[in-house]
């Protein structure tokens, strides 16, 4: 039996997503189960997931998974490589091999893996180039598509590292290479629609999830679409399931949450800090946290909000947008470098986090209580079983803190991760 494997965020599902598992059940059999690694209450661009990882994984089950695990906060918010490794050993973890699935711009999963293999051996004539574009004030994606052009024997590979789908695969192929034994075999299916980066609307194509959240944004927060004209265009981007448990959300709640939800806990912090201890903050060195806590003194209020123009006086060439916010989510979280550290050490996840599963999801978890190695957690209650590790101890209040962090700012109680069963479909 195949078995498909997918690390995804899922905010919000749309139907590329739901084209990406009907093409590889059509390639691997349609009777192949899907794991999904998921990250749960925020995501990689250091932003809030839309909804909460319940309704999220309800919606996954519904449209094609049958079996999904939570990534653990410290992954699920880290750059492109920290997510990509995280999710490729999650999976590995698991013990049960499987066809890891991706979407790619390219969809030529020989050039990518060549473009993998070049950056993972860091030739020193690479690393000197990405040094000196470093240098020279440029993001560390930037330096390093900069650098792969300059040294490679063909630079064209490197253009591929202009779009974020290949990017992602190229570290999930990098992520895979020193497994062993490697239970995870990729497959690369060309991705459809706007770019991952595209927020502004095309009816013409599949939509982004940006693209997709910009539309949700506006149907809470202003007057100049209406819920009929947003579920017009929505209905032709989603599946049902998934359109339904946003109008949900936006009418009783909990959600959508948006990174300007989270305005006030941030400047707030950002004002008690001073540049000793906000230097202290994973992100926020070479002069970041400075300019952050600059903008915090007299944050504007330009459209968008608050946090918005906070991180727009901040952004610099060297400061891309998605490294000011995963710096200002360390900072709420209280995720500190030695926890990065730690999880970098750390070849294996600290334990399997279920948040949903099918009949044929019931199936795959027997077969894991034999072949998983680490724990399998249904609910937070089961981490007060292995209180003696400190490395899950401490991921696991990561977990918890960030599930009650959006709750709160959702309006609702703490404690969901304690009293909230894995959805069974």
């Amino acid at each position: 039996m195949e078995i498909i494997a997918i690390i995804a965020e899922y905010n919000p599902f749309h139907l590329g997503h739901a084209r990406q598992i009907a093409a590889a059940r059509r390639f691997f059999g349609q009777d192949c189960p899907v794991i999904v690694a998921m990250s749960g209450s925020f995501t990689q661009r250091g932003e809030p997931a839309l909804l909460d990882k319940w309704t999220r994984t309800r919606i996954a089950l519904s449209s094609g998974a049958d079996l999904v695990f939570e990534l653990p906060f410290i992954s699920a918010t880290a750059s492109a490589q920290g997510f990509a490794r995280g999710g490729v050993r999650l999976l590995q973890a698991t013990g049960l091999r499987a066809r890891l699935v991706f979407g790619s711009e390219s969809g030529q999963l020989e050039d990518l893996d060549k473009l993998a293999g070049f950056l993972a051996d860091e030739s020193d004539d690479f690393r000197l180039a990405l040094r000196q574009g470093l240098e020279d004030g440029l993001s560390f994606a930037a330096a390093r598509q900069q650098a792969a052009a300059a040294c490679l024997e063909t630079p064209e590979l490197a253009a591929l590292l202009s779009q974020s789908n290949n990017i992602l695969a190229v570290e999930y192929l990098m992520a895979l290479q020193p497994l062993s034994p490697r239970r995870l075999q990729p497959w690369t299916n060309p991705r459809e629609g706007q770019s991952y980066r595209e927020s502004s609307w095309q009816n013409d194509q599949q939509a982004s999830a940006s693209a997709i959240r910009a539309i949700v944004r506006r149907l809470r927060d202003q007057d100049n679409l209406s819920p009929a004209r947003a579920v017009t265009l929505l209905r032709q981007q989603m599946p049902a399931a998934a359109l339904a448990e946003i109008l949900q959300a936006w009418q009783k709640g909990p959600g959508p949450l948006f990174q300007e939800d989270f305005a006030v806990p941030i400047i707030s912090l950002l004002r008690r800090a001073d540049e000793p201890s906000i230097d202290q903050v994973p992100g926020m060195a070479e002069g970041l946290g400075r300019r952050l806590l600059e903008a915090a003194r007299r944050p504007g209020t330009d459209a968008g909000g608050r946090l918005e123009t906070l991180c727009r006086d901040a952004a610099t060439r060297r400061f891309p947008r998605t490294r000011i916010n995963r710096a200002l989510l360390s900072l709420l979280s209280g995720t500190t470098k030695e926890d990065l550290e730690q999880a970098g050490r750390n070849q294996k996840p600290p334990y399997l986090r279920v948040l949903g599963f099918s009949r044929q999801g019931r199936y795959l978890l027997r077969m894991m209580r034999k072949t998983a190695e680490c724990p399998i957690i249904l609910n937070a209650s089961d981490f007060l079983e292995h209180q003696q590790d400190p490395f899950l101890s401490r991921m696991a209040a990561l977990d918890i803190r960030s599930t009650d962090l959006w709750f709160l700012q959702a309006g609702e109680r703490c404690g969901r991760d304690f009293d909230t069963p894995p959805i069974m479909r």
